[in-house]
């Protein structure tokens, strides 16, 4: 699908592109054959070229997928000149590019930004950098559950919660890596072709990808903390249900010691067959057990 808007320049929105598009780029503008085979299908990494006048965009955006339950990467094409500009994408849709949309079909948007390609280009990726933030702020509310979790006495629980968190914070951030890493590019590249006067486009676009990177940086270092923190007091039960079981043990042996030995199959057992032989075999093994109770309560053990 195909979508032309017009100002004081020329903007091409492409969705899911085919042939027919391919062609009508070809025969109305003068890419590099090898950009437009390029655009026929999805890149696997980002980009950023100079060509004669003209710069050649591949991006990914971090887009969260509420089925998988993790970020996955959205990517946009853009190809601009200094009196056109080309977006593609591959998806027919998803919730940031409606949400984009709706902000297009405005009755400001073509005096705002159909006057000028590096004001539209700034627009756009403005607004998907403003969406990334937006999406990652679900991380934060599944952080603080996992922290309210953890200080209810549900460590358990939040152990599967903290893998699927650290799953999506590293996605995001290997998919952001690259976006900043373009956008660098274009802050160094693009004045070369636009002017000087572009380059507060560029660096404010530089500037806003590391808020969002410094945005997961630090839910990456919360969930990591939260993580450790969980571990210790797993262990600590952990240690303190052993230190139960080993005084029980220790309590317990030598009546556990006496009890087996009066089950020994041999001709001579002391005190069997006296008066009151059970309850003085009884006796003999508990007393230790008490004595032995009595000196780790008295050393505070217990």
């Amino acid at each position: 699908m195909r979508q032309i808007f017009k100002g004081k320049i020329t903007w091409i929105d492409i969705t899911s592109p085919v042939q027919e598009d391919i062609d009508y780029i070809r025969k109305n503008y003068h890419f590099h054959p090898i950009i437009l085979e390029e655009i026929k299908a999805p890149s696997q990494r980002n980009k950023t070229e100079i060509q004669d006048g003209y710069i050649f965009l591949v991006t990914h955006f971090p887009c969260w997928n509420a089925t998988e339950k993790k970020s996955s990467p959205w990517e946009l094409d853009i190809i601009v000149d200094k009196n056109t500009l080309i977006t593609i994408c591959y998806e027919k849709s998803t919730a940031m590019r409606e949400e984009f949309m709706e902000k297009v079909y405005t009755k400001d948007f073509e005096n705002s930004y159909l006057v000028d390609p590096i004001k539209l280009l700034y627009f756009i990726m403005e607004y998907f950098l403003d969406f990334a933030i937006r999406q990652i702020y679900h991380i934060q509310k599944k952080i603080n559950d996992v922290e309210k979790d953890i200080f209810q006495g549900k460590a358990e629980n939040a152990i599967p919660n903290i893998s699927f968190i650290k799953r999506d914070v590293l996605n995001f951030q290997r998919i952001f890596r690259y976006l900043k890493e373009n956008l660098c590019s274009l802050s160094r590249q693009g004045p070369r072709i636009f002017g000087e006067n572009k380059r507060i486009y560029f660096d404010d676009l530089v500037g806003d990808s590391i808020k969002v990177e410094n945005l997961i940086d630090s839910f990456k270092d919360n969930i990591e903390s939260l993580e450790n923190t969980n571990n210790s007091l797993i262990e600590h039960k952990i240690n303190l249900l052993t230190r139960v079981y080993t005084i029980l043990s220790l309590i317990t042996w030598p009546a556990l010691l006496v009890v087996s030995t009066y089950q020994m199959n041999t001709r001579y057992l002391p005190f069997v067959g006296t008066p009151y032989d059970f309850w003085i075999i009884l006796f003999i093994a508990f007393i230790p057990s008490i004595l032995i109770f009595s000196y780790l309560k008295t050393k505070k053990f217990l």
